[in-house]
């Protein structure tokens, strides 16, 4: 009995420290609640829409939220804070996706032109994670139309200030601009903040200009959908959690069936014994276990602590 439980003690411990070197999807938007449409620009304009808060948050900070706002000098428009949603992934399936945890075909955003003065700007937490790679679905609305440049910055003060690779800020990013292609199909695009101050940090932002051509005019548009956060967590503890001077309890840690419950909501994750993550639940007490197949888990709870789950 002794040799089994120092065996599972070591054995979450390693499984422990190799999560800690996985990638963990942190935050997802994948805009299929999303069903603002606008007929008239001048009622958007009178009437600033609100942030849109991420479809999946397993950091243990708040979800990260989304705003498309005016920056700079450039006169307002038509257009001017004007986004809604269209359904374009389904007509264009012949590229790869960035759809996650099992996401249907839905509703994409739809940043409307001119987007010269308009930045999309990302509240990515990352407590608890480092690492961190930005994916997202884009596609320009027609060969002579949207903007040809995303441009990227990202901020670890809350946007008091931005860096990018070549600004006075200079920061450390895996690119400063990507190119969208010219013909308008979807493609993922990926970019990665190395900047080790934006780990572990509750104030990270993250923002897109459009940039390059194409973006002034009140025709055509730039499409987004899918956006990922992923990042690796920064700590191999297997201890029991404690927020707020409290132990979160997960009980049962062995099941043949049914609910798992933790002691106060949390944001969870489940790995197989390779590391890959086969389930994630976000803001909850309850973890559905019905539906996974016999074996050893490791549940990881607000992206800081492991814990073992047996399906039996």
């Amino acid at each position: 009995m002794k040799k089994n439980l120092l065996f599972l003690a070591i054995a979450l411990l390693i499984i422990s420290t190799q999560l800690s070197a996985q990638s963990v999807l942190i935050q997802y938007w994948n805009f299929n609640s999303f069903t603002l449409t606008g007929n008239a620009a001048a009622d958007v304009v009178a009437n600033p829409i609100s942030p849109l808060t991420t479809d999946l948050s397993v950091a243990q900070a708040n979800s990260g939220s989304l705003s498309y706002t005016v920056f700079g000098v450039n006169s307002p428009s038509t257009y001017m804070t004007f986004w809604d949603c269209n359904t374009p992934l389904s007509t264009d399936l012949t590229f790869p996706v960035n759809q996650r945890n099992g996401a249907v075909y839905g509703n994409g955003l739809r940043l409307r032109n001119p987007s010269d003065a308009m930045q999309l700007v990302m509240n990515i937490p990352s407590t608890g994670f480092k690492n961190l790679v930005i994916s997202y679905d884009v596609q320009r609305s027609s060969s002579s139309n949207g903007a040809l440049t995303n441009t990227f910055y990202y901020s670890i003060d809350n946007g008091t200030t931005w860096k990018n690779s070549t600004t006075n800020n200079g920061g450390l990013i895996s690119k400063d601009t990507i190119q969208l292609e010219s013909l308008g199909n979807w493609r993922v695009k990926t970019v990665s903040i190395t900047d080790p101050s934006a780990n572990d940090n509750p104030n990270l932002k993250f923002k897109i200009l459009f940039t390059g051509g194409y973006n002034t005019t009140t025709k055509g548009n730039v499409r987004i959908d899918n956006i990922t956060v992923e990042g690796v967590g920064v700590t191999t503890a297997i201890n029991e959690p404690k927020f707020n001077n409290t132990v979160i309890n997960m009980s049962p840690n062995s099941t043949s069936n049914g609910i798992v419950r933790f002691s106060e909501v949390v944001d969870a994750v489940v790995y197989n014994l390779q590391g890959r993550q086969i389930k994630a639940v976000a803001k909850t007490t309850d973890l559905i276990t019905s539906n996974l197949a016999k074996g050893i888990y490791v549940v990881r709870i607000n992206g800081l602590v492991s814990k073992k789950l047996i399906i039996e």
